[in-house]
């Protein structure tokens, strides 16, 4: 059993096949835990019951004629409410986004199926994927499963994934990232999120905020579980690592480059630097070219212009029932025009090609996912975006990233360790994910 206490898809997947446990019991199991559960969470939007069922019992009936899919048959996953689920509306966090429901099913949430998971249900997130606390003022904000007390910040977008995950409602969910948008709720509800290399993963069907970066992935409760989770998304076998995670050469992001960090952060930080540079093969100090907070700006620019295009129909009605703090994001778009949309994207492909020698010269950068623990939801100021100022660099230089949770004592809240990969080099990511995974909780 892990931390959520359902298990992870490989416990489950055995359990499976020595025939202990089927996909509708734990699927049933997962209906209860909803049932108890999602009135004080508000992890999901929606919930297929009768569906899972029906799907949970051909996918045992197809085991029992020896027709199994892959190690994650039989398994249940929620999908963040931005994908179209053939006869469900898709809603992208919102009242006023769509009331029609969808014709056709995302490719991604197929292949999700054709490798036997059960679709179980939608989890809420933030409106149109527009905020990194994981707020939302139209529909409601989850409740952060770490404190059952006090009301605290799930992250976003994919709050309510995070939250279905972490309290052990489901043991996978989607989500999506555009500038940290699964690696922040992972950090935030103790759990692990992994962002592909954009394109690796199908974005057809799914609301877009911006397209340049929007990238679909898993929330999950151990590094393992991302890559499975990977293979089933892309329909491909994950390649092996082109070298072994103990020799691979790491980046530590300057910590002068870090600051303001919270004081548990910084100290969660420290705390695992020393513990890799005792099992990595070479690690040392690298200073990012531009300051953090600038990736963040560059990278809220070029989104802001991208999402106006889709809804500055919706926005700019003062009528339709919107979260106003996603309202203002959206309407900054318009004040964006075509040269500096296109500017921006011809610096964007600069800024990739300066950051080139530091992926020559380490496979991996590691830093803290966000600056700040959860805090509580009354304590947020919409105005201001800290949450993504560490995680929108790996959506601007087009690089794939991954938050692993850093061990925490009994009442202390979550904190993340970010991993950075280069464009395509998700494998080796992963690969070192897992090692880290493991040298965290030696």
């Amino acid at each position: 059993m892990n931390r959520n206490g359902i298990g992870t898809l490989s416990d489950l997947g055995r359990e499976m096949e020595s025939g202990r446990l089927s996909s509708q019991a734990l699927v049933e199991q997962c209906l209860g835990r909803i049932a108890s559960q999602n009135e004080k969470l508000h992890a999901f939007v929606s919930v297929f019951r009768e569906e899972a069922l029906a799907d949970a019992r051909r996918l045992d009936d197809e085991r029992l004629r020896g027709q199994v899919r892959g190690p994650l048959h039989g398994i249940p996953v929620a999908i963040k409410d931005l994908a179209d689920v053939e006869g469900h509306v898709t809603g992208f966090g919102s009242w006023a986004y769509s009331a029609d429901k969808a014709v056709a099913t995302a490719p991604f949430v197929e292949r999700l199926k054709q490798a036997g998971l059960v679709v179980i249900g939608t989890t809420h997130m933030v409106e149109f994927a527009f905020g990194s606390w994981g707020t939302n003022h139209a529909r409601g904000t989850p409740w952060n499963p770490v404190d059952r007390e006090i009301h605290r910040v799930p992250g976003g977008s994919s709050s309510g994934s995070a939250v279905a995950v972490a309290a052990g409602l489901v043991p996978v969910a989607i989500g999506s990232d555009t500038g940290g948008s699964i690696r922040i709720p992972s950090a935030l509800c103790g759990i692990v999120g992994f962002k592909p290399t954009v394109g690796t993963v199908s974005t057809a069907r799914v609301a877009p905020l911006s397209p340049t970066f929007d990238t679909i992935g898993p929330l999950v409760t151990s590094v393992r579980d991302a890559r499975l989770m990977f293979a089933a998304l892309t329909g491909a076998e994950i390649p092996a690592p082109t070298k072994p995670a103990t020799q691979m050469r790491v980046g530590i992001v300057e910590p002068d480059q870090l600051e303001p960090l919270d004081p548990l952060v910084a100290q969660k930080f420290q705390d695992a630097i020393e513990r890799l540079r005792a099992t990595a093969g070479h690690a040392e100090v690298v200073r990012m070219p531009f300051a953090l907070a600038e990736y963040q700006r560059l990278t809220g620019e070029i989104m802001a212009f991208e999402a106006y295009q889709t809804l500055g129909r919706i926005v700019e009605d003062d009528s339709t029932p919107i979260d106003p703090f996603v309202r203002q994001r959206a309407i900054a778009g318009r004040d964006i025009d075509q040269s500096r949309y296109r500017a921006a994207l011809g610096e964007r492909q600069e800024a990739i090609g300066s950051f080139r020698p530091i992926l020559d010269a380490f496979d991996v950068i590691v830093l803290p996912t966000t600056p700040l623990p959860p805090i509580p939801v009354d304590h947020v100021d919409e105005a201001v975006f800290p949450m993504s100022r560490f995680t929108r660099i790996a959506n601007y230089l087009d690089l794939c990233g991954l938050s692993v949770p850093v061990p925490s004592r009994d009442g202390e809240l979550p904190v993340g360790l970010q991993i950075l990969g280069g464009t395509g080099q998700d494998s080796n990511l992963l690969a070192f994910g897992e090692h880290v995974e493991r040298m965290l909780v030696a």
